[in-house]
């Protein structure tokens, strides 16, 4: 009995999963992943761009597509995303979503080499700070050693292997393991009662607070773009990122967020890819104009582990676009 309830749900699951393929299931490669997973990806598609499109580009040339590494989603991008989802029997819309990443990744370890090994070590090296990881295409000691200590900070299984939920991980900036998700950091955020989230954005459902709330549900947050405040794309937003938010607050600072993942900003700005928030007001003082309390917010993120050097203020302003607000972007 116990075993027909299970074969009932696993039916359950491919039907709600859209299983395009009904054909008997061919021998899985070694090395691939072939179950889906009820994991959510975030979706990337044409006119996106940062370290995740990076993955994905070096993922797409692992598979054999010609392409550039450039981490813009352009045409080229957008052709070898097609020919993929089509040579492996899945919806051809360009659209990157949870079917696309599971067919696209491959489990690596210590002793591979390839793009799907320099799309591991591009994630660690520059969206996670493992400095000591070269972008070589070998996973060597370095790069088992950064895994490791990445998989045991994001509560997953401590073995090394880059497997679907390292790989989720990496690619999301959560996993399915530890306690602090991105979810319930979220949630933290919102009942904070030293972090203010606005409320306005020229992006519709993407101000600061409805991206928390998204993402307090496990949604995506509404994102903008260089071009369009209103693009329609999205972007789940990183641990990093929300846990510098609460770690500001608990060093006992108040503050206002006046931007997340909407509004527009620069092509590749961090806020597209899930890392960054602006601020209005620190601890009770308009940062409207340059004042002193640029420099303490700006000072107070990079304590709390924001990048220093894309981190921006009204003194360390190197487009001239931060003088009435604070940037602070995390790896």
């Amino acid at each position: 009995m116990q075993r027909s309830w299970m074969l009932v749900g696993l039916a359950l699951v491919l039907a709600a999963c859209g299983a395009q393929n009904t054909a008997p299931v061919a021998a899985i490669p070694s090395g691939t992943l072939g179950a889906q997973s009820v994991l959510s990806w975030q979706a990337l598609r044409q006119g996106d761009s940062g370290r995740d499109v990076v993955t994905l580009q070096y993922l797409l040339r692992h598979a054999g597509q010609i392409l550039s590494v450039d981490g813009a989603f352009g045409s080229g991008t957008d052709t070898a995303v097609r020919n993929f989802q089509r040579a492996s029997g899945l919806t051809v819309d360009g659209i990157v979503g949870g079917n696309t990443w599971e067919k696209l990744i491959v489990t690596v370890r210590q002793g591979d080499s390839g793009n799907a090994v320099r799309a591991v070590q591009d994630q660690l090296r520059s969206g996670y700070g493992y400095s000591g990881v070269t972008v070589d295409g070998i996973f060597g000691s370095g790069t088992n050693t950064a895994v490791r200590d990445f998989q045991s900070k994001r509560g997953l299984t401590v073995d090394g292997v880059v497997g679907l939920n390292t790989w989720h991980a990496l690619v999301t900036g959560s996993s399915t393991g530890g306690t602090a998700t991105t979810s319930s950091l979220a949630s933290q955020i919102l009942n904070s009662g030293r972090i203010t989230l606005g409320t306005s954005s020229s992006t519709s459902g993407g101000n600061p607070r409805q991206n928390i709330v998204d993402t307090a549900n496990g949604l995506a947050a509404k994102r903008g773009c260089a071009s369009d405040a209103n693009c329609g794309l999205t972007v789940y937003l990183k641990r990093s990122m929300l846990q510098g938010m609460l770690a500001l607050a608990n060093a006992g600072n108040s503050f206002y967020v006046t931007s997340v993942a909407g509004g527009v900003h620069s092509t590749y700005s961090d806020h597209y890819a899930g890392l960054a928030f602006d601020i209005g007001i620190w601890n009770g003082v308009s940062l409207s104009s340059p004042n002193s309390a640029h420099t303490a917010a700006r000072n107070a993120c990079i304590a709390a582990g924001s990048d220093p050097s894309q981190t921006f203020n009204a003194y360390n302003d190197p487009t001239g676009g931060h003088k009435n607000h604070v940037h602070c972007a995390w790896n």
